[in-house]
């Protein structure tokens, strides 16, 4: 078999990668210290937090745009295919067996997290907006049960959001090393 090298993330994917990610794991952590601080530095967390807040919604929307345009956000909705396949994945990833499963482009896990992203950022992002301004945001707050309900919703989904995170790098880092790497040069060679 002859080894083939190619491109698996247009330069394009992983500048939103790269951009996005460290801006979800800050989004996160600023967060979580937020909601419990155990210092008195409040004001330049909120700040950093609300930055981060805003470059990632200009980043998601764009690499939405992206994947609308380029149409490869097909790839990453899980189809019949993968749920037929969701049974090996889960036994090779819990170590029930050693055989590796093949899987098109992204195994079924990455795919769930991939489609389960974008719906948790549409729900997560006006929840932050509205703790933002929520002078402005009123009658969405009061719909939601009050301002003590909607900091509910964005912990719980936060704590939700790091379980993902840590679930994503476990699963980049049990895949190929070649996987890996293509997500800094953009290239994969089969069977690496």
């Amino acid at each position: 078999m002859i080894d083939r090298v190619q491109l698996r993330h247009p330069l394009p994917v992983r500048l939103f990668h790269w951009t996005l990610a460290p801006l979800a794991i800050i989004l996160t952590v600023t967060g979580l210290y937020i909601t419990a601080p155990p210092g008195s530095n409040m004001r330049l967390t909120r700040k950093v937090h609300s930055l981060a807040g805003f470059l990632f919604t200009f980043g998601f929307v764009a690499r939405l745009y992206y994947a609308i345009r380029r149409r490869d956000w097909r790839m990453i909705i899980p189809e019949s295919y993968d749920l037929r396949k969701l049974p090996q994945f889960l036994k090779y990833e819990l170590y029930l067996t050693s055989k590796k499963p093949r899987f098109r482009k992204y195994n079924p896990g990455q795919k769930l997290l991939y489609t389960f992203w974008p719906l948790e950022a549409l729900f997560i992002l006006p929840l932050g907006f509205f703790l933002y301004a929520p002078r402005l945001f009123a009658r969405p707050i009061k719909w939601l049960g009050g301002l003590s309900r909607v900091r509910n919703l964005v912990y719980y989904t936060t704590l939700l959001t790091a379980a993902t995170i840590a679930g994503h790098i476990y699963l980049a880092m049990t895949d190929s090393l070649g996987k890996l790497k293509s997500m800094f040069t953009g290239y994969y060679k089969r069977g690496t």
